[in-house]
């Protein structure tokens, strides 16, 4: 019983204790006169059941089992019958190590009956309702801790499958914060290099010209005129040029959020021959462009599946905003799928979701629906 551990090893050292005191209050009013061999038994039982929890090898346990049960048997025949009801335990612990069918350990329990019902049937139904009693209690610690051996790995599996999630959470985000950089270096040196090849040179020639105008000014007031007029059309065309560049930096409101998604399910619904219809309800400005770049892979993921395997009809995609979530579902009326198999597409999915805290849902129960939720506010 070792594997099982030191609160097995406990309980069951205090049920014992508990039977020993039992047996020893029981024999000690039906003693005359307590013997050094009364004492000496009690002590010996003592000793050898204490034994029993600090040997390791099963051989070893066993002998000391052995011996135990050899020490009841000599003290319920010359100091009392009484002792008698130690046994039922020790029997158990030993059998235990070697058979598994638990009828059969509960029939041996119970062989000393026999001999009882010979010299000592005072005791015959006490050691009967003792021996029931002690398979019962080692049945059901049996019981409790087999279930709190398989309900420790399942935890430790839990934790691991955390630790796993954690792990790949964390290398989303930094995959996000690294893009996110890339993107705005990119962007920044794009920018850099369009100021310098446009505006730069329109104002390195509107100064030139204003330079050789201030030069000729008294000398030939007409070309220095005709010279300053050059440059001020060259301040016009480059702030001109300032403001095309920063009109391109900023994304057509057809681009961002509800209308980009909207100009992609029109461009789907052109090319397939599907009905498709795109619905939403509460604060759709409030969602932050990475959520919207999410909502939109998933969407097209969920369109894609349903073209290829549900032979649906109606799709219908739904963009709710709540107080703490956003709740997108993409549902058809086609045939659905009773046991749900994650591919590559799920996976993904799942894998984009994870990346801002969100989760899918799949249900294949009433046509096919992926559901994403991701946390908001």
């Amino acid at each position: 019983m070792r594997e099982r551990g030191t609160p097995v090893e406990i309980w069951t050292m205090g049920i014992k204790a508990v039977l020993l005191s039992y047996v020893a209050i029981q024999s000690y009013e039906s003693v005359d006169l307590i013997s050094t061999w009364y004492m000496l038994s009690i002590l010996i039982y003592l000793c050898l059941n204490i034994s029993i929890h600090i040997v390791k090898k099963a051989s070893s346990k066993s002998i000391v089992l052995l011996l135990a049960m050899l020490a009841i048997a000599v003290s319920s025949s010359y100091i009392h019958p009484l002792f008698m009801l130690l046994l039922p335990l020790n029997i158990y612990e030993l059998f235990a190590i070697y058979l598994r069918k638990h009828g059969l350990i509960v029939l041996l329990m119970l062989a000393p009956l026999v001999l009882i019902s010979q010299y000592a049937q005072s005791i015959l139904v006490t050691y009967g309702l003792v021996a029931l009693l002690s398979f019962l209690y080692n049945l059901l610690l049996h019981t409790y801790i087999s279930r709190m051996t398989d309900l420790r790995a399942d935890l430790e599996n839990r934790h691991e499958h955390i630790q796993q999630l954690t792990k790949s959470l964390n290398e989303n985000k930094e995959y996000i914060r690294q893009s996110d950089y890339t993107i705005k270096l990119e962007e920044r040196n794009r920018l850099s290099q369009e100021i310098h090849d446009k505006i730069g040179h329109s104002m390195t020639g509107a100064l030139i010209q204003m330079e050789a105008s201030k030069r000729l000014f008294t000398s030939n007031p007409d070309k220095s005129a005709e010279l300053l007029q050059n440059a001020i059309h060259i301040s016009k065309d480059g702030i001109e040029t300032i403001r095309l560049v920063l009109k391109n930096m900023k994304p057509p409101t057809e681009q961002l959020g509800i209308n980009r998604m909207k100009l992609f399910i029109d461009e789907f619904s052109a090319k397939q021959t599907v009905r498709t219809s795109l619905t939403h309800e509460g604060n759709v400005d409030s969602m932050t462009p990475i959520q919207w770049k999410v909502i939109q892979e998933n969407t097209q993921e969920a369109l894609t599946n349903a073209m290829k395997y549900s032979n649906a009809t109606v799709v219908s995609i739904h963009i709710q905003v709540l107080r703490t979530l956003i709740k997108v579902e993409v549902s058809d009326n086609g045939q659905g799928a009773q046991k749900v198999i994650k591919g590559l597409g799920i996976i993904g999915m799942e894998e984009r979701a994870a990346s801002v805290n969100g989760t899918i849902i799949v249900d294949g129960s009433r046509g096919f629906s992926v559901t994403t939720l991701i946390p908001h506010g």
